[in-house]
């Protein structure tokens, strides 16, 4: 028997999709997934990364469908989520790796997207600031290594010190700056959760 969901209280809902029904499940997908793709796109700029993360929460909300009926405050839950899709969505993409080797197809490649662009854009602007924010010797031997392209042999040579300084400055960088991009998309993801999940 097919009944209005629109007449369900959220609770009702919850407990039909914990039961496993796909329509009401379609009808919470169809409730909520505009906040979803809206909070992503506010992050990110991109339609197809903010349409991987809604899908993706919603792939997880039916995975752990059977909790559902204990819910007491789904937008939370959601929230929850949302916030953890996003961020490791996000962490992926701003792999300093990735970025870099994105950064150097997209200036060979002027066929991608403009969304695609502006994302890339934002991540090399916070990589930059966390490269801006080494010491000295860590953003020299960081910019010789990753921008350059010096091998550590050739640092240590071009620098005056030894490879095992090489190493310990490189590794000490890497840690730096992923730790300061880690935490400007943590940042970024909670402002835009507290925005969108407000109520």
């Amino acid at each position: 028997m097919h009944t209005d969901k629109s007449k369900l209280t959220e609770k009702e809902l919850l407990r039909e999709v914990a039961g496993g029904d796909a329509e009401s499940f379609k009808y919470l997908f169809d409730k909520y997934k505009n906040k979803i793709y809206s909070m992503s796109m506010y992050i990110t700029h991109s339609e197809y990364v903010s349409e991987e993360i809604t899908q993706e929460v919603f792939y997880k909300v039916w995975q752990h469908k059977a909790e559902l009926g204990k819910i007491e405050f789904f937008n939370s839950y959601l929230r929850t989520i949302v916030t953890n899709v996003a961020y490791n969505y996000l962490k992926r993409l701003a792999n300093e790796k990735f970025i870099l080797k994105s950064l150097s197809r997209e200036s060979a490649d002027n066929s991608n997207s403009t969304e695609h662009t502006v994302l890339f854009n934002d991540y090399q602007a916070i990589l930059e600031q966390a490269i801006q924010k080494l010491p000295p010797q860590q953003k020299r031997v960081y910019i010789l290594s990753r921008q350059e392209g010096l091998k550590q042999e050739e640092i240590a040579k071009k620098m005056n010190i030894s490879i095992h300084t090489v190493k310990e400055h490189m590794k000490s960088a890497i840690t730096s700056v992923r730790k300061f991009v880690d935490n400007k998309i943590q940042y970024s993801i909670i402002a835009a959760a507290q925005i969108f999940f407000n109520n």
